[in-house]
This record gives structure tokens, sequence and C-alpha cells, in this order.
């Protein structure tokens, strides 16, 4: 295997697991409003579009960190 295709594979278990994570978490806080519908959509989401959904992150830290880094 390529280098590259050993650390996408990397990538996509960790996000994988963080949003495993998030969806436990997510689910207690909500209770009764059916974040697991949320938490199903957005699993569906991230496995569709793994590349645009870690583009967007990628993206969004590097505006976030070039915004603090302003102040």
């Amino acid at each position: 295997m390529n280098p590259i295709h050993n650390t996408g594979k990397q990538m996509a278990d960790k996000a994988d697991q963080a949003l495993t994570q998030m969806g436990g978490v997510l689910q207690k806080a909500a209770g009764q409003l059916h974040v697991s519908d949320m938490q199903a959509d957005l699993t569906r989401l991230i496995r569709k579009y793994p590349t645009h959904v870690l583009l967007a992150g990628l993206s969004l830290g590097f505006l976030t960190g070039a915004v603090l880094t302003r102040r």
C-alpha cells in the first residue's frame, strides 16, 4: 500500500472514532430531541462525502486560527 492510502485510511478511522464518541455525547445530552436521527444523517453525510467534510473541517480550522491570531 502506498503512504497516501495508509494516511487516508488512518484519517478515516480516526474520524469514525471521533464521530462515534461525539454521537454518544450528543445522544446523552439531547434526551427527547431525537438527536439519533440527526446523528444518523450526519454519519451518512460524512461517509458519503468524506473528502468534502475533511476539507470543510480544515478550512474552518484555518479560518478560526486566522481570526484568533489577529487579536
